[in-house]
């Protein structure tokens, strides 16, 4: 990711004295460019601030993910396996999207500098492939998921008979009750902040990416 990130960078410095001081961002129904923003370094640098947030973000939901105050002790734990095939998952997904945001450089500076209309189909191609990969790397996860054994059921540690709340269970994945599949342990603040950090990221990165693309 640090690699890829990095080329993408690289490659857009080197191109930006070459950019018009004017980017056309919107196009007529001919292909002609009738809207244009002023060239900023945030404007052209967006797909590298793309990859960072994904890494960053990703990145943290894997040390959330990982996150058991024995783990060391508990190395084959079911819920430490569970999370280690999350994480794995979780980190593949970053990749298949940091390595389109690279095309997707290439293809902005492709448009901005031949005021042709859109991104390309290789970009929607690219962009097709991006979700099959991601779907594929969710299955397997899923596959790898298995079905785990039901924890014998404790009232105290069931709100509203479904969310799993037990501070001193140091395990952040846990099985349903009925065993079908896994669980977050709501007693643990690991579950609270990775709640949060999905919900940020789904809602005010996307906002604050929008203000920078369209801010002239």
């Amino acid at each position: 990711m640090i690699a890829v990130i990095a080329v993408t960078g690289a490659f857009l410095a080197t191109r930006y004295r070459s950019l018009p001081e004017l980017l056309p961002v919107h196009f007529g129904p001919h292909g002609y460019a009738n809207g244009w923003e002023y060239k900023t370094p945030a404007r052209v640098l967006l797909p590298v601030l793309i990859q960072l947030t994904l890494m960053m973000t990703l990145g943290g939901v894997g040390v959330l993910l990982l996150s058991r105050s024995d783990r060391g002790l508990a190395l084959d734990a079911p819920d430490v396996n569970a999370a280690k095939v999350a994480v794995e998952a979780v980190m593949l997904i970053a990749v298949i999207w940091i390595a389109f945001q690279a095309y997707a450089a290439f293809a902005l500076v492709y448009m901005w500098t031949t005021a042709r209309a859109g991104l390309g189909p290789v970009y929607g191609t690219l962009e097709g492939l991006g979700l099959v990969l991601s779907g594929v790397v969710g299955v397997r996860a899923h596959v790898r998921f298995g079905r785990p054994a039901p924890l014998a059921y404790v009232t105290e540690h069931w709100r509203l008979g479904q969310l799993y709340c037990n501070a001193n269970d140091p395990a952040l994945f846990v099985p349903t009750r009925d065993g079908s599949r896994w669980t977050l342990n709501f007693g643990r603040p690991a579950a609270v902040a990775l709640l949060a950090v999905i919900l940020v990221t789904g809602i005010a990165l996307p906002t604050i990416i929008l203000m920078l693309a369209l801010r002239s």
